[in-house]
């Protein structure tokens, strides 16, 4: 090895780099004998068919002559009920779910943290509860509204 003057430390010597020409074997035709493996079968056979999603105005609600009204607003009653149940269901979940946590937390935690703990469940039904109205609110036209506050006021 020869050795730098600058440091006293051998070099390496220049490495050869040799490059081979892959061989490739042909047959009396001229055609490679060592053809590249064919190509995988498809992963799927049977053809994919693409539906398109129908729009909300497709899927409108329809309603006899005259039936609209009613149908709406026994819809919003229905939704309303729902809220209703619920808010009642909600705030009783939050009362066990908090008044857990507080007997887990300490001793006699349910007993006093249990004011507390209802509050916080009546707050969660009464946020539930407070949506009701507005369920049969939005299934009355102000058209509707204004007919029958015409038909009071001017009778």
């Amino acid at each position: 090895m020869p050795t730098d003057p600058k440091y006293n430390v051998k070099k390496p010597a220049e490495a050869t780099i040799v490059t081979e020409e892959p061989t490739v074997v042909v047959d009396d035709k001229g055609r490679p004998v060592n053809s590249p493996t064919p190509p995988p079968p498809p992963l799927y056979t049977t053809p994919i068919v693409l539906e398109r999603k129908r729009s909300k105005k497709d899927k409108r609600r329809r309603y006899t002559s005259g039936t609209k009204a009613v149908q709406r607003l026994g819809l919003g009653l229905t939704k309303a009920a729902y809220r209703t149940t619920n808010s009642f269901a909600e705030g009783f979940e939050t009362f066990s779910r908090r008044s857990s946590k507080s007997a887990d937390r300490r001793r006699d935690g349910f007993v006093r943290d249990s004011l507390r703990n209802a509050s916080a469940g009546i707050a969660d039904g009464f946020a539930e509860l407070g949506r009701a109205p507005g369920e049969i609110a939005k299934r009355i036209g102000s058209r509707t509204v204004w007919r029958t506050f015409r038909f009071f006021t001017l009778s």
